[in-house]
C-alpha cells in the first residue's frame, strides 16, 4: 500500500513545503507515502502526467469544494476503507482553477476539507496533516489528543 499526494502548480512556499515534508516523514512510519508537484501549462500534457500516476487498483481522490465533507474520525474511517480495498491511494489537489473535467471523471471520490475555501498551499498542508492524524488514530498513537 502506498499513498501519493499530487499537488498541481508550483511549489511556492518553502516553509509550507517543510511542514508537508515533516508530516510525510511521520506518515512514512505507518505507510509508504510521497508527494509530487506537477506544473504544466499545456492541459493535455498535464492530464497525461496526472494519469501516468494512476496505476491499476489505484484510488484517485480529488479535493473539490463540492466533495464529501468529513470530521476527522469519519475521514479516518474513509481512509481505512480505501487502504484495505486498493493497492494505492492518490490524492490530487488542483491548482487555482481546479482540475479538468477529464481528470474529475477519472476520480473515484471527491472530498472537501471544509465548507470554507482555503488557499491551495494551506489545503495541501491540511490534507497531509489530517491524513497523518488519521493514521495515528488507526495506530492508537496519542497525537490526536
Amino acid at each position: 500500500m502506498k499513498l501519493k499526494f499530487i499537488f498541481l502548480g508550483k511549489k511556492t512556499s518553502e516553509s509550507i513545503d517543510l511542514m508537508i515534508s515533516n508530516y510525510l516523514k511521520r506518515l512514512n512510519v505507518y505507510i509508504k507515502s510521497e508527494y509530487i508537484y506537477l506544473h504544466e501549462k499545456n492541459q493535455i500534457k498535464l492530464e497525461q502526467k496526472i494519469l501516468s500516476n494512476i496505476k491499476p487498483n489505484t484510488c484517485l481522490i480529488i479535493l473539490d469544494e463540492n466533495g464529501n465533507k468529513f470530521n476527522t474520525l469519519k475521514y479516518t474511517q474513509f481512509i481505512e476503507e480505501k487502504i484495505n480495498r486498493y493497492s494505492s491511494v492518490v490524492f490530487l489537489v488542483g491548482g487555482a482553477y481546479g482540475v479538468s473535467s477529464n481528470i474529475m471523471n477519472a476520480s473515484n471520490y471527491l472530498i472537501a476539507l471544509s465548507k470554507m475555501t482555503f488557499p491551495h498551499l494551506l489545503a495541501r498542508l491540511i490534507l497531509v496533516e489530517q491524513t497523518y492524524r488519521s493514521f495515528t488514530i488507526l495506530h492508537n498513537h496519542p497525537y490526536h489528543h
